[in-house]
């Protein structure tokens, strides 16, 4: 019984470590962290035959059927595309991505936005050379982690102008020029009237980011854009326009294609549907 003991706590340590590593939900990492391995201990001894078992074969059962449960469980999460209740109001902007608002900050007529990720800035030079930002505007950071939906979508009705994916190292986002050599994918949508940029930046765990879209696609407001593979972060860029007004602030969650991310009342009806 000891042995199925020390097998549970060792679970319990290894996905709280894990969780706070990822930076999920605390209240979640805390209640998967103990269940899960209490669960793998009632499993383990319930099935697998323990009499003559070696104490660190019981400890290792445990601890590797707690990781099984945690990983897939992860993984069901991660690859969850669940349907969404766009809004349909008109001047509404949405969020491209789930995940939490890490900054919204002003960018001043000519100056290069710049990303930030575990307190570095980088530079987001292709926004400025696609002339989304022809008089200044925002840029709104959005971290993921790997719990949330990482299908990506359009934050306005439009056609995409431009899509640029730029291969990477698959480096960490920690290391100062990893935005500029990580894989991401720039995307630049137009509905006529005004420009967005949406960056969809790769994490170190990332495999690719695989797009939905090509240039040319004309997309409803919330339509699929792609999927980035484990955790990552996307930046969107907003023009300066009349009437603008931000709707979110750091620290608030949000969720693709549901979420208002801003309002911009000088639209029309008609500019929401079908923008070109």
């Amino acid at each position: 019984m000891s042995a199925i003991v020390i097998g549970v706590g060792l679970g319990v340590l290894s996905l709280l470590l894990l969780g706070l590593k990822w930076e999920l939900d605390r209240p979640l990492t805390w209640g998967v962290g103990l269940v899960i391995p209490v669960v793998s201990g009632v499993v383990a001894g319930a099935v697998i035959p323990m009499q003559g078992l070696a104490r660190y074969w019981i400890w290792a059962i445990i601890w590797g059927l707690s990781l099984v449960m945690a990983i897939s469980l992860l993984l069901w999460r991660f690859f969850r595309d669940p349907e969404r209740h766009v809004p349909t109001d008109a001047g509404v902007i949405v969020s491209p991505a789930d995940g939490t608002v890490v900054y919204v900050k002003p960018i001043m007529e000519g100056q290069i936005p710049l990303a930030e990720k575990q307190g570095r800035t980088f530079s987001l030079a292709d926004f400025v050379q696609a002339d989304v930002l022809p008089q200044g505007g925002f840029l709104i950071g959005i971290a993921m982690n790997y719990l949330d939906v990482h299908v990506n979508r359009s934050p306005i009705a439009g056609r995409i102008r431009l899509l640029r994916h730029i291969k990477g190292l698959f480096l960490s986002l920690k290391r100062r020029e990893a935005i500029l050599e990580n894989e991401r994918v720039l995307t630049v949508i137009d509905n006529g009237q005004f420009q967005i940029g949406v960056v969809q930046i790769a994490s170190r765990l990332v495999r690719k980011i695989v797009p939905y879209v090509q240039e040319g696609t004309q997309l409803q407001r919330g339509e699929r854009l792609g999927m980035i593979r484990f955790g990552s972060q996307v930046d969107v860029v907003l023009p300066h326009l009349p009437e603008l007004h931000i709707a979110v602030a750091p620290g608030m969650k949000l969720q693709a294609g549901t979420s208002i991310l801003a309002t911009c009342r000088s639209q029309t009806p008609d500019d929401t549907k079908d923008a070109l």
